[in-house]
């Protein structure tokens, strides 16, 4: 069963089943494109490819590699589909069993 959670104030992740989420975290990346031009007389530059990537930091049934998981945030640049890239398992001696979930956005980049 999908389980829906409200990160923080205005976020929400979808496709996550029965986990139990501790922590995330989201990057959001933006290239820049170098447009000047011969006659300018300083450098001009357009933003160009963003990419976003999600770790979710959670207890049990972590979704597998492959699957997607789906974020909405308004604008924060982290809206649309994420792909799980890595599933990561952490058993320490002292405290609970953790996975580390990497995802990429999936969907078009903004």
């Amino acid at each position: 069963m999908a389980v829906t959670y409200q990160l923080g104030k205005d976020a929400v992740i979808t496709g996550v089943t029965n986990a139990d989420v501790r922590n995330v975290s989201a990057t959001v990346e933006a290239s820049q494109i170098d447009t000047t031009r011969r006659t300018n007389t300083s450098r001009k530059y357009k933003t160009g490819f963003k990419d976003a990537t999600i770790e979710i930091e959670m207890l049990d049934n972590p979704p597998a590699s492959g699957a997607t998981l789906g974020i909405e945030h308004a604008n924060s640049g982290l809206e649309g589909d994420f792909l799980v890239t890595s599933v990561v398992k952490s058993e320490p001696l002292d405290d609970v069993v953790t996975f580390k979930v990497t995802c990429k956005r999936k969907s078009a980049p903004t």
